[in-house]
């Protein structure tokens, strides 16, 4: 007994430091107490669906709690206030003890509480087949739990150490899919219905692999079935651990879970020298700077990660409603929304950029590697995404989606680098950027924006109003179009850093930006009735783009019919008029919020 009381007394010291914390936190700040509150509604309405929902909508949902109990903590900044591995490295504890320690103290806290709640909806839906299929539930609901309580602890440990580029490309594939998810709702709406009622036969069929949907599928298959899902999610959740402990015992001896990246002595890029030969030394040396920052900037993968998913879900989720004419615009979306995300990243530069204004020629070749960097890095972005679509839709004429696609490549290479030269956001702290830096503004990214749509503008013309014939030079088009973009933006960024490189500069070293309207997260009339115009400017931008997009392109270039978009319901020339008219709306009530921003 006498050797087991040290044991003991460790393993509970995580658990009485995690206690104090969350006693402190509640204290002090509201937040968590409303985030529980929300989560018991929700898992209220869980449990509501279990008594008579689908059951493979049922595991699909619990999946989906399960899954974000482990990312959003990432993105929520729930990693303060947990208890973490290297904070037991002074004290006499070993590996086993502190892990258990650890996970016992992740248990306490009003996440893993209303998660357990929830997932009672698997053992209330099992109800209905006897007492045995509850508590063979009960117990896969446990797993479950577990698997979601150790899963989080991995990547809150993992993401967390490995540093902003992790923690950013999650974010950016998150902020991605709200967004995506957010613009397709037309699409995503209609299939959600008919999930909620009955799981289509393909979710079925995917939710046999998994293992959220494996605890119901043992009380209703045969018994054997039931006994090898169980055992699966035993081997789970038990891999799981064994991974945390490795983990644990790699931070408790050298103090971090991964061995630092060995520094060695930078190689000559000749590979690099061999693809890029033609293009001047000065410039060749921007692309290399530009295409390791992009590598290695935790802001510029956050964007890039937000504009490929992006584009990828605003032309994947409406296949969901059976629409398949937007898959092969997955490329020319990815592509328009890269371009729109970078067009501040001089603001993420800081006073680096007076380096080019030390070099014969600096400006040219700063400007030009920036371009090509882009173009090097998104090209194969675009074209993939577009491939990847009309291998899916293979019945859906892709001629224009590729025609618009370097003509969205040459002005999304150019434009984005003479407006952020034009509009200067620079950061508080370029050495140490977080996901709060925010180098770009909405009329930034609508300039970008309306620089693609204008490339890309005569080949739409073109299919939409022109004959027939001129289908087979549409891709000549697309690549001038694409062309012209590429030295007009050029020609700008030149202008602008070589006429104006000093009030560039000055702009980019500022550490302070002029006071900024505070937009207030809930609802505040007083704020409202102060600042009327910029919450017109609000309302103006955020519905703006429903007459443009669903309401007049979507009928007018794609042929999209619904219940809610107005041209659907016309033929000939009433639909065409509606369509434009529609669009000129939208542009108007764009242009409208950018005068009162």
């Amino acid at each position: 007994m006498s050797a087991k009381r040290p044991t003991l007394g460790a393993i509970t010291v995580p658990a009485r430091m995690r206690t104090t914390m969350l006693r402190r936190s509640l204290r002090e700040h509201p937040g968590p107490t409303v985030a529980g509150l929300v989560g018991l509604l929700a898992a209220a309405w869980l449990i509501r669906y279990a008594l008579r929902g689908d059951q493979h909508t049922l595991g699909l949902l619990a999946g989906a709690w399960v899954l974000g109990w482990i990312v959003l903590p990432l993105l929520l900044g729930g990693g303060r206030g947990r208890v973490r591995p290297v904070h037991l490295r002074l004290e006499p504890i070993g590996a086993v003890p502190a892990a258990i320690g650890l996970l016992g103290a992740s248990a306490i806290g009003i996440g893993p509480a209303v998660s357990l709640v929830a997932l009672a909806a698997l053992p209330v839906h099992a109800a209905r087949h006897g007492t045995v299929a509850v508590l063979v539930t009960a117990c896969g609901a446990v797993l479950l739990w577990l698997l979601g309580l150790i899963g989080s602890a991995i990547a809150l440990e993992v993401v967390g150490h490995a540093g902003g580029p992790a923690g950013a490309l999650l974010t950016g594939i998150f902020t991605g899919t709200a967004m995506g998810v957010a613009g397709s709702l037309w699409a995503v709406f209609p299939w959600v219905s008919v999930l909620l009622v009955a799981a289509p036969a393909e979710v079925v069929r995917a939710m046999a692999y998994v293992p959220s949907g494996w605890p119901l599928t043992a009380v209703t298959g045969t018994t054997g079935r039931g006994a090898g899902v169980m055992a699966a999610l035993v081997g789970i959740v038990a891999l799981c651990a064994a991974a945390y402990l490795m983990l644990v015992r790699r931070v408790l001896a050298a103090g971090v879970p991964f061995r630092p990246r060995r520094t060695t002595a930078a190689a000559p890029a000749t590979a690099e020298r061999e693809w890029l030969g033609w293009v001047p030394a000065a410039t060749r040396a921007v692309v290399g700077r530009e295409l390791r920052a992009w590598r290695r900037h935790p802001l510029r993968l956050q964007y890039l990660a937000f504009a490929v998913v992006y584009g990828a879900l605003l032309a994947g989720l409406p296949l969901l409603s059976g629409v398949d004419l937007l898959l092969p615009w997955a490329g020319p979306l990815a592509v328009l929304g890269a371009a729109a995300m970078s067009a501040g990243l001089v603001g993420l530069d800081g006073t680096a950029l007076w380096l080019p204004f030390t070099t014969p020629g600096g400006e040219r070749a700063e400007i030009r590697g920036r371009a090509l960097a882009w173009l090097v890095l998104v090209t194969p972005i675009g074209v993939l995404l577009s491939v990847a679509g009309i291998l899916v839709a293979p019945d859906v004429d892709a001629l224009t989606a590729l025609c618009t696609l370097p003509a969205l490549l040459g002005a999304g290479a150019t434009v984005p680098v003479w407006v952020s030269l034009l509009r200067v956001r620079p950061v508080a702290d370029p050495r140490h950027p977080t996901a709060a830096d925010n180098p770009t503004d909405i009329v930034s990214v609508l300039v970008a924006t309306a620089a693609g749509l204008l490339a890309a503008a005569p080949v739409l013309a073109l299919v939409v109003w022109g004959p027939s014939e001129v289908a087979p030079l549409l891709p000549l088009i697309g690549l001038l179009c694409g062309a012209a973009a590429w030295w007009g933006g050029l020609w700008l960024a030149d202008e602008r850093l070589a006429r104006r490189g000093l009030e560039v500069l000055a702009a980019a070293g500022q550490r302070s930006r002029p006071p900024e309207t505070v937009l207030p997260l809930t609802w505040d009339a007083q704020w409202y009735r102060e600042n009327k115009a910029t919450a017109w400017a609000l309302g103006l931008l955020t519905v703006g783009w429903i007459p443009v997009i669903p309401q007049g392109l979507m009928p007018l270039a794609f042929g999209i019919d619904g219940g809610w978009i107005v041209a659907g319901h016309l033929d000939g020339g009433a639909r065409t008029t509606v369509g434009l008219g529609m669009v000129g709306l939208g542009v108007a009530m764009l242009l409208a919020g950018l005068v009162l921003w």
